[in-house]
């Protein structure tokens, strides 16, 4: 009796394993899904306030900075930073006839560590990017690093209005890190039900091999 009572117990431990990790990795998915489209809708609504006229009118160099576009650009999305606690960086990217990326404003000031003057190459550029410049549409990836860190990243084109020409992609980063906290706490719910049912499965267990010694 007690060693079908045991291989009972067994299998009631597995399954509610089974089925704990399996809910945990539909959460996990679940409000990965939900975060990226909530990023990509805030990238969205950003780069429509972006004006593409004062993009194509910068040069992707020092001489930038003295410029009324690059200034009012700046503002802009220091603005859009601001907006959003969660938002690490937002950036305009361009790339060049030979290929090469670069920076053409973003959102840190001049004394931040992390800044990029205009003009900055950005030879570690993520696919990310390289995909919304082939392809013209919005996307979410990550987490990616380079060397400001790890992020989670949405990315849309700017075009020009009369061409219809990718002239640079608008970003904004979220600290990667805080992206798996948030993941975890979605799934943290979860997690305590199943550990929940596991402690009551052998403290019935327990319970039930103590009367049976008695």
């Amino acid at each position: 009796m007690t060693g079908s009572f045991n291989r009972w117990v067994i299998m009631g431990v597995i399954i509610i394993l089974a089925g704990g990790i399996a809910l945990i990795s539909w959460t996990a998915q679940t409000e990965d899904i939900r975060l990226r489209e909530a990023l990509l809708t805030e990238a969205r609504l950003a780069g429509t306030g972006i004006n593409a006229a004062q993009v194509t009118a910068l040069h992707g160099s020092e001489s930038d900075l003295a410029s009324p576009d690059y200034l009012a650009l700046k503002t802009r999305l220091a603005e859009f930073r601001e907006a959003d606690t969660d938002i690490r960086f937002t950036y305009l990217i361009g790339r060049r006839d030979d290929g090469t990326y670069f920076f053409f404003v973003d959102s840190e000031s001049p004394e931040s560590e992390d800044y990029s003057p205009p003009g900055q190459e950005y030879p570690e550029v993520t696919v990310l990017i390289k995909k919304v410049f082939s392809s013209g549409r919005p996307v979410t990836a990550g987490p990616d690093s380079d060397r400001w860190g790890t992020w989670v990243s949405g990315v849309v084109p700017i075009t020009d209005p009369k061409t219809g020409t990718i002239i640079a992609v608008y970003g904004m980063d979220i600290d990667g890190r805080d992206w798996n906290l948030r993941i975890f706490r979605a799934c943290l719910p979860v997690v305590i039900a199943t550990l929940v049912l596991l402690i009551l499965l052998l403290v019935f267990s327990y319970a039930h091999q103590r009367n049976d010694r008695e």
